[in-house]
């Protein structure tokens, strides 16, 4: 929908007496083409501001294995963290504007690495438990032992506490 870019005057669908719009209100589709006619609107849409990036700083980021951030994706980071409109953005010193990308580009890496990390000491975890709980101990391979002499239904998978639990359990019947 295309809006007011001078005031004007019209009567919208729907009405009898003309209605006074202002710079930026929104044009009713029925009055369009009058006010096109007249200047009051245009259909060309606005253009956009390019926010200024960095002369210095390589086209893309790879921050870990199959992750990569483009610059202006980083660009956009650091001028939404600075608060300052595109203009102010697009004002600032080279050096200034390098400075910003670069912490967030610090930022970003820091990140991706504690990310890394934690997926690491996680992956270390379940690997540890995994191996002991497929090594068994001699409480537990003793306990195996007993449990399948008596007949006693069991679960090799179980833990210590449960097998003993399952071996008195058996005993008692």
């Amino acid at each position: 929908m295309a809006h007011f870019i001078k005031p004007f005057r019209g009567v919208p669908k729907g009405e009898i007496y003309p209605v006074q719009f202002a710079v930026g209100d929104p044009c009713p589709p029925e009055l369009e083409s009058g006010a096109l006619s007249v200047g009051a609107i245009t259909l060309s849409p606005t253009p956009a501001t390019i926010l200024l990036g960095s002369d210095l700083q390589p086209a893309q980021f790879h921050f870990e294995e199959g992750v990569e951030v483009l610059l202006g994706d980083v660009v956009a980071l650091a001028h939404r963290d600075s608060g300052l409109s595109a203009e102010d953005w697009n004002a600032l010193s080279v050096a200034t504007r390098e400075s910003a990308i670069a912490e967030v580009v610090q930022r970003l890496s820091a990140e991706a690495a504690e990310k890394k990390a934690a997926a690491a000491a996680a992956s270390a975890a379940v690997a540890t438990a995994a191996v002991a709980d497929e090594t068994p101990s001699d409480d537990k391979a003793a306990l195996i032992v007993k449990l399948e002499a008596s007949s006693i239904p069991f679960d090799k998978r179980w833990g210590v506490e449960k097998l003993a639990a399952a071996l008195a359990d058996g005993k008692k019947d």
